[in-house]
Parts: C-alpha cells; sequence; structure tokens
C-alpha cells in the first residue's frame, strides 16, 4: 500500500492568472484525489500546499516538510498535477526526480505529464519539459523585471510599502504623496544631521521625545497593516542611515538598487549611491538636492570602518576571516586590557555559542605567524620563478621552430595557391579543380594559422607571468620580512584572505600563488599551515 503526499504549489504571478490556468491549490488537490479515488493501492496521508511560493528554488516551507517526512518515512509517494509544480528550475527539478526520489525509492506520479516512476523511467523527453519550464521562469522572470524597470523610469514608485514621510497616492497609481507628520520628521533628522548631530545621538532624541519609529509609526499610527512584530519600536542608527541615504527624500526615483547576478539566486549586491539610476522630480521633495548631497558628504567623511583609536582602518580588516563558520572576525575588546587584545570569531561575538564556536588569537600570535608565510610564499616564488625562466629557456628553441615551420608551410600554401590560379586562368585547370585546390590549402592555412596563434600566445603568457612575477618581487625584495613591515599596504598587496582556526591554525590564501604551491599556503610553524 502506498502512502501519498499531495504537493501543490502556487506562485504569486499564477494567483493572478487563476481562472486561466486552473492552477489553484484547491483544483490539485481535487485532482490528485481523484487520481487516488481510481487506485485501490494508494492512501492520502497528507497534503503539501506552498500558497504564493516561487518555483525558482527549493526553500518552500511545504516543500522541506514534505522531504522531512520522506526521511521519516511517513510517506513513500509523491502526487504532483504536473512537474511544474514540483519546481521550475531545472537542475534541482531534475535532481530530485532523477536522483532524490529513486534514491529514497519515492513513487513520483505526475498526472498532466502521464509519468508514473513505478512504471516508467525518467526519460529525456520529462527533462526537456524540466528545461522549457525553466526556460519559462527566466523569461518570467525578465519580463517582471523589464515592467518594473519600465514603470520607474516613468517615475513610479513600485515598492508596496512607501517609505517613511511619504504615502501613496488614492488617485494616482505608484506616486508619492508627503504625509505631513513624517515628513517633518525626515526633515527634523537632516536638520540636526547637517548641524553635527551624529546617528546615535540623533536616535535618542528622537526616543527622548518619544516619536514612534517607522515601522511603529506604519503599523500603530497609519493603520496600513504593516507587519511589524519585533523590537521596542525605538529609533536605531541603521534606521536614521537608510533615511539619510535614500534619494527618495529628494523627489528621485530609483531605476535600480541591486545588481543580481541571476534570477535563479537570492544573493544580490547592493549598487552604490554614486553609481545609482535616477528618474529626477518624480514627486515632491522632502529634502533639498543640495542638503541631500551635503549629506552624503559628511556620511562618506565620517564613514571609516573598523577604525583604530587614530582613525585608521587596522591592517586586517576584510582579510580576515572565521575559518569555521567562514564569518569575518572582529577585535576583540578585554576589560582587563582596557583595550583591544586580538580578534574573534565576529558570528560567536554577536551570537553567542550556540552558533560558532570561541575562535581567537591575538594581535602577536597573528602577526607572527601572517609574516612567516609570506616569507615561505616569497621564497617559494622566487624559487618557482627561477625554474619557470630555466623551463621557458629550455624549450625556446623547440617552439621557436615549430613556430618558423609553420610560417614557411603557410607562406608555401599560398603560394601554391597563387600557382594553381595562373593554371587555371591558363586553362591547364579546370575550375572545378582549381576551386579543389583552393579550398584544400586555405583549409590547411586556417589550420596552420590557428595553430601558430595558439604557440605565440603560449609565448606571450610565458612572458607576462615571468614579467608579473618579477614586478610583483620588486616590492617585497628584501631579504625577509619583519613584523615591523608587516603593515595594511603590504597585506593587500599580497594577501587575498585569511582563516583562523579555533586550534590557532591559519589558512592564507594569497593574491599571487607559485606554481607548485597550494591554493591556501600550508606553512608548518607554531601551528600555522
Amino acid at each position: 500500500m502506498y502512502q501519498a503526499g499531495i504537493y501543490c504549489r502556487i506562485s504569486i504571478e499564477e494567483q493572478k492568472k487563476e481562472g486561466e490556468y486552473s492552477n489553484s491549490i484547491h483544483s490539485q488537490i481535487q485532482m490528485a484525489r481523484d487520481y487516488i479515488a481510481d487506485q485501490s493501492d494508494i492512501a492520502e496521508v497528507k497534503v503539501y500546499a506552498d500558497d504564493g511560493a516561487s518555483g525558482s528554488n527549493f526553500a518552500r516551507t511545504e516543500f522541506r516538510r514534505m522531504l522531512a517526512d520522506i526521511e521519516l518515512g511517513v510517506i513513500n509517494m509523491v502526487i504532483l498535477k504536473d512537474v511544474s509544480r514540483l519546481g521550475r528550475e531545472h537542475i534541482d527539478t531534475n535532481y530530485y526526480l532523477g536522483q532524490y526520489f529513486p534514491e529514497k525509492r519515492i513513487r513520483v506520479v505526475s498526472l498532466l505529464d502521464h509519468y508514473d516512476s513505478a512504471v516508467s523511467t525518467y526519460d529525456e523527453l520529462l527533462e526537456i519539459k524540466t528545461l522549457l519550464n525553466d526556460m519559462y521562469l527566466r523569461d518570467t522572470s525578465k519580463k517582471i523585471r523589464t515592467t518594473i524597470q519600465t514603470k520607474r523610469n516613468m517615475g513610479e514608485y513600485t515598492p508596496k510599502e512607501p517609505p517613511f514621510g511619504y504615502m501613496k497616492s488614492k488617485t494616482i497609481r505608484n506616486h508619492l504623496e508627503i504625509d505631513a507628520y513624517a515628513a517633518e520628521i525626515v526633515s527634523r533628522i537632516y536638520r540636526m544631521y547637517l548641524n553635527g548631530f551624529g546617528c546615535t545621538v540623533i536616535c535618542r532624541i528622537l526616543n527622548e521625545d518619544q516619536i514612534p519609529s517607522p515601522a511603529k509609526y506604519k503599523k500603530e499610527v497609519l493603520k496600513t497593516g504593516y507587519a511589524w512584530n519585533v523590537g521596542k519600536g525605538l529609533w536605531i542608527p541603521a534606521t536614521v542611515r537608510s533615511i539619510l541615504k535614500n534619494p527618495v527624500y529628494m523627489g528621485a526615483i530609483v531605476v535600480r538598487k541591486f545588481n543580481k547576478p541571476s534570477y535563479k539566486l537570492s544573493y544580490k549586491k547592493a549598487i552604490p549611491l554614486e553609481e545609482l539610476e535616477l528618474i529626477l522630480d518624480a514627486h515632491e521633495a522632502i529634502i533639498s538636492k543640495e542638503d541631500f548631497e551635503k549629506a552624503q558628504q559628511i556620511r562618506k567623511k565620517n564613514h571609516v570602518p573598523h577604525f583604530d583609536k587614530n582613525k585608521e582602518p587596522h591592517k586586517y580588516v576584510g582579510l580576515l576571516f572565521c575559518g569555521k563558520c567562514k564569518t569575518a572576525m572582529r577585535k576583540r575588546y578585554l576589560a582587563s586590557h582596557n583595550g583591544y587584545d586580538g580578534y574573534m570569531c565576529g558570528f560567536h561575538q554577536k551570537m553567542g555559542q550556540n552558533y560558532c564556536e570561541l575562535n581567537h588569537i591575538t594581535f602577536e600570535k597573528l602577526d607572527e605567524l601572517v609574516v612567516f608565510a609570506i616569507n615561505q610564499q616569497l621564497k617559494q616564488m622566487k624559487s618557482a620563478l627561477k625554474n619557470l625562466e630555466y623551463q621557458i629557456r629550455q624549450k625556446k628553441p623547440e617552439l621557436d621552430s615549430e613556430i618558423a615551420r609553420l610560417e614557411t608551410k603557410i607562406e608555401k600554401n599560398t603560394e601554391y595557391r597563387k600557382k594553381a590560379y595562373e593554371q587555371f586562368m591558363d586553362d591547364i585547370l579546370s575550375k572545378s579543380e582549381y576551386m579543389e585546390l583552393r579550398q584544400m590549402y586555405e583549409n590547411e592555412n586556417k589550420q596552420h594559422q590557428r595553430k601558430l596563434q595558439e604557440l605565440k600566445n603560449t609565448q606571450q603568457e610565458q612572458k607576462k607571468v615571468v614579467q608579473d612575477t618579477e614586478k610583483w618581487l620588486e616590492n617585497f625584495n628584501q631579504k625577509k620580512l619583519t613584523v615591523k613591515q608587516l603593515t595594511r599596504e603590504v597585506l593587500v598587496e599580497l594577501v587575498d584572505r585569511i582563516y583562523v582556526y579555533p586550534d590557532q591554525k591559519i589558512d592564507i590564501y594569497f593574491k599571487f600563488a607559485s606554481e607548485d604551491s597550494h591554493t591556501g599556503s600550508e606553512i608548518k610553524k607554531d601551528g600555522a599551515r
């Protein structure tokens, strides 16, 4: 007897076209139940319904619950309306249908695809369908992105929630209108900031005056149904900073705030403020353009990330990470030292030992290990450069000879082609004979030219490697680097990243590694590797 789980999914976009496609959760469940009613060996156990979930990824609540039940043996069969309900992303959909479900001995039935894993294998036709679903997903993503950008180019504010200080017009679609009370708070924040108040001080003043934070204001004052349910409704520096850097307050619409590598990824990278594409004068401004630009100049001037007492960034900033959780290491303050004594895992420092174990290293120990690793790498680089130069010298006669041979062949074939043409003009060769010879010589020359170019590229690459290595070593030509010489500039020039482990070992990834070294240096000294 099969214990069946019915899996259903509908995306937000499909909800809008529900009547046209009959893709509602209810219709999917009913279709599966009609199928079960006709079978004598299948019993319905559970229904898993992801309502309003995209098929672009598998991080869905109900889908994950179904997988958990499969692992626990609660169900041994999955019924779908069609494979697009499982997912539209080609690679992962193929993984589940072609590998995961078969390995777990899960029977899969896709009703509209007439697919039943108990009587047929996951074949090429179904694979092609998942690919078409992926193409549909990509096309839909592109259309949505294009539509949103077109609306923004026309001065429309497309996000659902208006920014603090504005409300959406009830007469003009996607148009922002000023909320007088909140706009006055925004103006006050800018006035205080331009008069020298920091974000923390501004927060304290607003909280003392019992001004509701933007989230609390939207939910409790405007009663917009804003889903705020965390925190105490107080102003925090991050909220103030987000207001100070938002161009919407000078009447502009941002066309695109983030770059996203792929429609399949949730990861996105913020576009720097100075590179944003803006549609100016899209709505009434709360802050003048001049005041907004003054605020950005102050922000830029005051922003010194992870600085020491002398307002200079510490030399390991952006280079040092926890080897266990890959989070950036943060400086650790010890009251007994009345200052910082080293670095510790930022995740552990912020969230506690349940998230990552204690991982700490002192400044002195880190400098000692890094200097030793760099000296070892420089030594390897110098040795590798000598070996490379020797190999190039050894192979140069053979390479030059091959280049000369190919150039001679190309020259001869060109001459043969000319003679064939002359013979054709003198009626010694027929047109077809001449065309055949010409094609033969041209094809041979194309092959020779391709091979010749490859050899010349090899020469250029070898030359460039030698030149780059020599130039790189020129900056560090001292016999041995010392801790005093280990500056921020040296680290940025040499090191890509450093991983620190709880056992006081480190992995260093250099920007320029020798040919015979690993990506992570294996340095044998007091735990460094």
